[in-house]
């Protein structure tokens, strides 16, 4: 299980470098505020849930690179 905290983080810096209004730093943006205000990865995606649809899927792509990219180098 990956901390939350941990992907707000990466996701913190992705949307630092991505273009303004690109949907790369939207998404990183959802998952910042999603993972910092959750305990949960489960939760954390019920709140990128509300989304729509294309962003909702850009968030849990990023999410899952990000989450992966965490356990590896654990």
């Amino acid at each position: 299980m990956t901390p939350n905290p941990a992907v707000a983080d990466r996701a913190r810096t992705i949307a630092d470098q991505a273009p303004g209004g690109s949907l790369t730093r939207r998404a990183a943006g959802c998952i910042v505020v999603a993972y910092s205000t959750t305990r949960s990865d489960e939760h954390a995606r019920k709140v990128l849930g509300q989304l729509d649809d294309e962003l909702r899927d850009a968030c849990h792509a990023l999410a899952d690179e990000l989450t992966s990219q965490i356990q590896e180098e654990a």
